[in-house]
């Protein structure tokens, strides 16, 4: 597995951590700390440690398992430990071998602090720099678009996904082989396993009425919930194949619908359906956001979460799909988001009433030069209880 950033987005990293100062940038991915950005940067897949000596421009991977790194991994140079007895040994060899008498170190936001303790110990000399504004944000924006490669990898998590939908649409209609909450999501993630995903995305989301007005509805808080209770429904799963993750959530109408939840159904609807197409009129993503909550809003109802999200090697990636902060003192630190060729993001609008349940219809949405292309296809599905 090579890297998954380009060669030009290296470059751009390369170019600004130099601008800002910064001698080495220094990641670690463990059960302590995971960071997607090890496996973004090298493709190695987890546990390993890397440091990006910003002069040389060279990157130097110190992975736990150093077999598994050299048949995944793309770095100037991959470390193994073993022959320094340990990672601390290796990462002092790795400041030894550098000119700077007084590194600069970037880290990233949420680093143990072990880790940092550990290169201060071992290199006093060390300036430890944590900006979240520059690393953090740096890191998140060229992730935010994807390559050509990231695009075909993403194919086929969507494809199965799009596949589970007619699926999971069947096996609930017909009310057969599932019967609880807990039915449904072990139907699922064993289903995306047996069309060819090597992981689940997440934790799969499953709520009858009697809980889904909640919003992050695992299944394990009570196993033996019944999914068919009159009311608003939903089902939230991903699907990881090729690395990449997809996110759909599929909302169901359990038996027949009072007015508030038929004006729930339709101003949701109508607030997916408005903010797709309003992406190609947009200039930014906050834009979208806007037109989602604004037609919620006019029917009373309040939106508890952003509009969406990006996805790709994390679920939660970047960019995120929010209004404008109304706060002075957010929006003095608030910088907008341009829509931009390559973003693959997610259109997710709900509303969650405790006396109905909780309706969000997802799918995702990829940024083409031609205008957004809808990936998935949820749709509401409607379940006759009689």
């Amino acid at each position: 597995m090579a890297r998954y950033i380009t060669q030009d987005k290296l470059t751009k990293l390369y170019d600004s951590l130099t601008t800002h100062n910064l001698d080495f940038l220094y990641l670690t991915d463990s059960e302590a700390h995971r960071d997607v950005n090890v496996k973004y940067l090298t493709g190695h897949p987890e546990d390993a440690t890397l440091f990006i000596d910003v002069k040389n421009r060279q990157t130097t991977l110190i992975p736990w398992d150093y077999q598994l790194a050299k048949m995944y991994s793309e770095a100037d140079r991959i470390i193994n430990m073993a022959e320094y007895k340990g990672v601390t040994a290796a990462t002092v060899e790795v400041f030894s071998e550098s000119s700077t008498s007084n590194p600069k170190v970037g880290i990233p936001r949420g680093i143990p602090y072990d880790n940092v303790q550990l290169i201060l110990d071992k290199v006093p000399s060390a300036e430890i720099i944590y900006n979240p504004t520059i690393i953090d944000s740096l890191l998140a924006d060229l992730r935010s678009t994807k390559s050509k490669e990231e695009i075909t990898m993403m194919k086929k998590s969507i494809e199965i996904s799009n596949q589970l939908v007619t699926e999971i649409e069947e096996v609930v209609i017909s009310q057969s082989k599932i019967k609880t909450e807990m039915d449904l999501a072990v139907f699922v993630e064993s289903r995306m396993r047996e069309l060819g995903a090597f992981a689940v995305g997440f934790e799969s989301l499953v709520a009858s009425s009697a809980r889904s007005w909640q919003i992050h509805t695992y299944p394990r808080a009570d196993p033996n919930q019944s999914l068919f209770q009159k009311g608003l429904a939903l089902i939230d799963f991903g699907v990881q194949a090729e690395a990449l993750t997809s996110d759909v959530t599929l909302p169901f109408i359990m038996g027949s619908m009072n007015e508030k939840m038929k004006t729930i159904v339709e101003t949701v609807k109508s607030a997916h359906d408005s903010a797709i197409d309003a992406i190609s009129e947009s200039q930014y993503l906050h834009e979208v956001a806007e037109i989602a909550h604004n037609i919620i809003e006019k029917q009373g109802y309040k939106m508890p979460h952003s509009l969406g999200h990006g996805i790709g090697l994390t679920v939660h990636d970047s960019p995120l799909l929010r209004q404008k902060p109304s706060h002075e003192s957010l929006l003095k630190h608030w910088t907008p988001t341009r829509i931009e060729e390559g973003m693959i993001f997610t259109i997710e609008p709900g509303i969650y009433e405790k006396d109905v349940g909780g309706f969000r219809l997802e799918n995702d949405v990829l940024m083409t030069r031609n205008g957004p292309k809808v990936l998935t296809n949820a749709e509401p599905i409607f379940i006759d209880l009689n």
